[in-house]
């Protein structure tokens, strides 16, 4: 994988947080995926932080200048971002015309990168939450309120993007990206493919033996095992709970490997089938085609589920403006379109898909049908809920 010069991968946590939010990996709606479906309200969206940088941030816009306004720029920027998430010549180009040097360290969830700010531990400037998440960020206070006056480039974002109910006028958080999780697979392993989650679900046990790749994490995973028994990710019904649990320790056996880092092994041709997030596995399926292998991914009939990530900035940052400055450069639409071609996750940005490759943005991986997006589903978070999701992952996981 293409990784900047000083990228470091936290190593992955053994232990997910017992009581947090558990929900699929990216199960985050931000608002319309290409203009459809409602706008995702999160139990605490809205409210101020009790603590750092985020209390009383809400009420109060950002649109106006703030004690930022008129500072210089500072000389380095650290980012926290999902491993291999942005291409590192942006992170170039952005220190050759701003001056910060960039510095990235990866993760592999939502629970990992929280945890990290939680504990005090990290002075990250840039994060990317899902949207989902970005709630608990600013109750716990640990995002600053955004600037808009330091970008700019904010009126570039697709207005559908600028009135997300978890995050209403962009105060604290602006969107990345978004995408679906689903499943994929070599067209020489697997025949006859199904097209629902559920029956990848009944199917999957037959290829025990083969290289089977799940990305890790009660909260990348349990919303699709929730699909997989035909029940609604958000329920809080305990009966769903153990018809999940069902299908999970079904097709467990059938497991390799468990690992959120796997598009290298993906181009490589070494997984035969994975549940992962579609530009990824568009990422990898190009490099696996000029081996001569055939890679596809089921964006799937019936339910499925789908996501976004989000720039935001940290309360505790060290490097307020340059981090500003990052999220005003990556929203010009050459950038925009550059990361969309790097990553192949679909950026809401106007007049970015005239800087990526039509391969990329017209691949069935990425340019999904409305109508199938209309049957996707993304999970409300609550505290029964993540409850739930923590003690059934446990006992997949035992």
């Amino acid at each position: 994988m293409r990784e900047p010069e000083g990228f470091n991968v936290l190593v992955p946590n053994a232990r997910r947080r017992a009581i947090m939010r558990q929900i699929t990996r990216r199960q985050a709606l931000s608002a319309s995926m290409a203009g459809v479906a409602g706008l995702y309200l999160a139990g605490c969206g809205g409210k101020s932080g009790s603590g750092g940088g985020g209390s009383g941030a809400a009420s109060g816009g950002t649109a106006t200048p703030s004690s930022l306004a008129g500072k210089p720029i500072e000389k380095s920027l650290l980012l926290a971002n999902w491993s291999d998430y942005s291409d590192p010549a942006d992170y170039k180009s952005y220190t050759k015309q701003l001056g910060p040097k960039i510095k990235v360290e990866g993760y592999g969830s939502n629970d990992e990168l929280i945890a990290k700010l939680s504990a005090g531990g990290s002075a990250y400037d840039v994060v990317v939450p899902s949207a989902s998440y970005v709630p608990e960020c600013i109750q716990k206070g640990l995002l600053m309120p955004l600037d808009h006056s330091l970008i700019p480039n904010l009126k570039n974002l697709q207005s559908a993007f600028t009135q997300t109910k978890y995050d209403p006028g962009n105060k604290y958080s602006i969107t990345k990206d978004y995408g679906i999780t689903s499943f994929y697979y070599r067209t020489d392993v697997v025949k006859d493919a199904p097209t629902t989650i559920v029956d990848w679900f009944k199917e999957l046990p037959k290829y025990k033996g083969k290289n089977v790749n799940f990305i890790e994490g009660g909260s990348e995973t349990w919303g699709m095992f929730m699909l997989g028994a035909g029940k609604d990710e958000s329920s809080t019904d305990e009966a769903d709970y153990e018809a999940a649990l069902k299908v999970a320790l079904s097709v467990k056996p059938a497991i390799k490997t468990i690992n959120s880092t796997y598009i290298e092994r993906l181009g490589q041709g070494q997984i035969d089938i994975g549940l992962g997030w579609n530009g990824d596995v568009l990422r990898g399926a190009m490099e696996a085609a000029k081996k001569g292998i055939e890679v596809k991914f089921t964006v799937p009939d019936g339910p499925g589920e789908y996501w976004t990530d989000n720039w935001t900035i940290t309360s505790a940052s060290k490097n307020p403006v340059a981090a500003h400055k990052w999220i005003n450069y990556v929203l010009q639409p050459d950038i925009a379109g550059k990361e969309w071609n790097y990553h192949g996750y679909a950026v809401p940005v106007t007049g970015a898909e005239q800087h990526v490759d039509p391969k990329i943005a017209k691949s069935p991986m990425i340019d999904i049908p409305q109508d199938k997006l209309q049957g996707y589903s993304t999970t409300i978070v609550t505290p029964e809920l993540s409850d739930l999701v923590a003690k059934y992952y446990t006992k997949f996981k035992a």
